[in-house]
């Protein structure tokens, strides 16, 4: 999974962008003219409107699905451990971004690096720091 952003980001955009990257420990690629050749990888796009980050496209073998949010906190980007987040929530919400990131889920109970899925609210905690804070 890479991250990266439209052609033309907002300085906002790239940092979000970045800050996604580092928490799922995935890669982060600068856009600027590049297409996004490579069909088999899945490239998580940032999308924005009207200079702000509006939502996050999954682009993967042709197909796209975009995922509408609205930020609400914003964390400073900083180097995160390797582990992988797992997804906490109950509802089909919290499956839903599971499966959008290619994440595990769990209903409750999980600590360290999560992303509690609430029924208006995402955020990306690690221990207990929030990192991101997502409106949906």
């Amino acid at each position: 999974m890479r991250f990266t952003t439209s052609r033309k980001p907002s300085p906002r955009a790239r940092r979000i962008a970045r800050i996604l990257a580092s928490f799922l420990g995935a890669d982060y690629m600068t856009r600027g003219k590049s297409g996004l050749d490579d069909e088999s990888e899945v490239w998580m796009v940032v999308v924005e409107g009207h200079g702000n980050p509006t939502g996050l496209a999954r682009r993967s073998c042709g197909e796209e699905k975009v995922f509408r949010f609205r930020l609400s906190n914003e964390g400073e980007s900083k180097r995160l451990k390797m582990s992988r987040p797992v997804v906490v929530g109950t509802g089909k919400a919290a499956r839903e971004v599971a499966e959008f990131f290619g994440l595990d889920w769990a209903p409750e109970g999980a600590a360290g690096r999560v992303i509690r899925v609430g029924d208006d609210r995402i955020d990306f905690v690690n221990g207990e720091d929030l990192i991101l804070g997502l409106n949906i």
